[in-house]
């Protein structure tokens, strides 16, 4: 699917408008429907994009979780974003079951790249199949947290709900995630200007 369609353009919605629009789709409102199939695509394809290795397979999956949300829709409960946080966690789960694909690798399992010389940490340009090789070597939780904090913009309330922990436990992934991000880049960098 063309990353340009409108599925991308609604993310910002408040929570009034989200409970409203989530109510209203719950009524089966085709309008509603609509606009939830968008809002959720968005957010969803985001969060898997910088999971699995393809962009192809995370379109698919995210047709996949968007379909099934759309279809349990009327049993909703609770918090909107950690339930449907919740089905694509499951949904890349069994992605990764059925493919026999580890969706974690260690630091030596990636072999040695020489890039162009970089000027430091700071000054480096992420790029996103970067910042997907970087998300690599964080547990998944300091995955998750990453991804919903930086990339999906959520408060840190937010993300506590999302991943049944307490704000300060995500305080203390970010913490770790942010530590390790800038030590493995701060390592790729010092590799780089070193060949």
């Amino acid at each position: 699917m063309d990353r340009n369609t409108s599925l991308f353009i609604r993310r910002d919605i408040g929570h009034a408008e989200l409970a409203d629009l989530v109510r209203r789709a719950k009524r089966g409102e085709e309008q509603a429907l609509s606009d939830l199939c968008s809002y959720v695509y968005a957010h969803i394809y985001s969060y898997l994009y910088y999971r699995v290795d393809r962009p192809e397979d995370a379109e698919d999956l995210t047709s996949e979780v968007v379909l099934k949300i759309l279809q349990s829709i009327k049993k909703q409960k609770g918090n909107f974003h950690a339930w449907i946080y919740q089905i694509a966690k499951n949904h890349l789960i069994d992605f990764y079951r059925r493919r026999g694909v580890r969706s974690e690798i260690s630091l030596s399992d990636i072999p040695e790249q020489a890039s162009k010389k970089s000027d430091g940490f700071s000054k480096q340009i992420m790029t996103r199949e970067r910042l997907k090789r970087g998300l690599k070597h964080l547990t998944e939780e300091q995955r998750q947290v990453v991804i919903l904090k930086f990339i999906e913009g959520h408060d840190n309330r937010e993300i506590a709900s999302i991943i049944h922990k307490s704000v300060g436990a995500v305080k203390v992934l970010q913490f770790r995630a942010l530590k390790a991000l800038r030590d493995y880049f701060m390592r790729r960098g010092v590799h780089e200007t070193t060949n």
